[in-house]
């Protein structure tokens, strides 16, 4: 591994090294920043220090001594425990002055509420908070090519800077302040979320049908029915792999909170609701830790390896009738949840102007979504 000195740059604190939070914490060690840190589990600690960091027994070990504090839990209550739990919460180890950068995907209001809690319970006025919910998966993560949202306090967020521009290739300020940034990842979840959930239905529909999966898929790539969720996930799908690179239990948690926002805010979100069903069965099914395309499997329980084995199919005459009613019930399913997704971004003050190009460098975005928010925009 090639290293850069880390003479000028600032020590890190990582907690939360799950599939994309190590990726990052080791992409930062190669470019040269020191890491301390954190997690749970002792086998990605163990990682982290043959990739030439260092490793903590506790939140507040962790984050001694460290400019940054960066979080990647994967929820709320994991990040209020790692925060505040008594004595050993990183809230009893931040440095003066030190910067918590959130990258988990939480309620909008969520990154407010704990900066009341460090300023005003804990009285730490000198420590900041920029939330920056990333995208793009555990291989951009790696690579340090994430898709970055930051909101909070100008100064701060231009003091992260260089620690986020580490991270990512496309970097957002959101405007609005903190919680701006989880509001712009909620809807790339809404959308992300569906995708998924319809290319499941669809590759189980397909294969029940006794159509070709593979040739289905190479169709989609080139129609109107495109999504990046359907090329990224449905190759898993068609090797019957179900190794968690993004663990299904993370839509549990995110559809969870687009469809608790879309109730706050008074609006429906009737596709939202129904994949957020489909990801409930699917965890309740003993799916929740293994990866989210995995949900097929719920489409096609007479045989969990059906989509494999249906990529060998042959054709037959009427084959290609059917191809183009699959497409085109997906492109109308692609379209409903950009209509419904550009609403909710509506509804919390978002410009669709400023969020088309984010979306569309990110894993939410469909040629759906690519149309309709162009009509959108036109009416804003």
């Amino acid at each position: 591994m090639t290293r850069i000195s880390t003479r000028n740059k600032p020590k890190i604190a990582f907690i939360g090294l799950g599939a994309m939070g190590l990726g990052m914490a080791i992409h930062l060690l190669e470019d040269g920043f020191p890491v301390n840190g954190f997690d749970l589990d002792p086998m990605a600690l163990e990682r982290l220090l043959a990739m030439g960091g260092t490793a903590a027994s506790s939140p507040r070990e962790c984050v001694q001594d460290a400019s940054f504090f960066i979080c990647m839990l994967a929820n709320s209550t994991q990040i209020d425990q790692a925060f505040f739990t008594e004595s050993t919460g990183a809230i009893f180890g931040l440095k003066q002055d030190a910067i918590v950068i959130l990258c988990s995907t939480v309620a909008p209001g969520f990154p407010q509420e704990v900066l009341s809690q460090v300023h005003r319970r804990f009285s730490r006025p000198d420590i900041q908070i920029i939330d920056s919910p990333v995208s793009g998966g555990t291989i951009r993560a790696t690579r340090g090519t994430l898709t970055i949202m930051s909101s909070g306090p100008e100064g701060t967020m231009r003091i992260s800077q260089p620690v986020l521009q580490s991270l990512g290739e496309a970097l957002y300020n959101i405007e609005g302040g903190l919680g701006s940034a989880n509001k712009v990842k909620l809807i790339n979840q809404h959308l992300a979320g569906i995708h998924i959930a319809i290319a499941a239905e669809i590759m189980g529909l397909a294969a029940t049908m006794g159509l070709n999966t593979q040739r289905l898929y190479e169709m989609v790539l080139n129609s109107p029915a495109h999504s990046w969720m359907f090329e990224n996930r449905v190759p898993h799908m068609l090797a019957d792999d179900w190794s968690p690179h993004s663990a299904l239990g993370i839509f549990v948690k995110d559809m969870r909170i687009v469809t608790s926002e879309g109730l706050s805010q008074n609006i429906p979100l009737y596709v939202a609701t129904a994949a957020e069903q489909l990801y409930n069965f699917a965890a309740l099914s003993g799916y929740e830790k293994e990866d989210d395309y995995g949900l097929v499997r719920i489409f096609i329980p007479h045989d969990l390896s059906l989509v494999l084995a249906a990529a060998q199919q042959k054709s037959h005459a009427d084959d290609q009738q059917k191809f183009e009613m699959i497409c085109n019930m997906l492109e109308i399913t692609h379209g409903v949840t950009a209509v419904e997704s550009l609403a909710l971004a509506m509804k919390l003050d978002l410009s669709i102007k400023s969020l088309a190009p984010i979306i569309s460098n990110a894993a939410g975005t469909s040629r759906s979504f690519e149309y309709s928010q162009e009509t959108y925009w036109q009416k804003q």
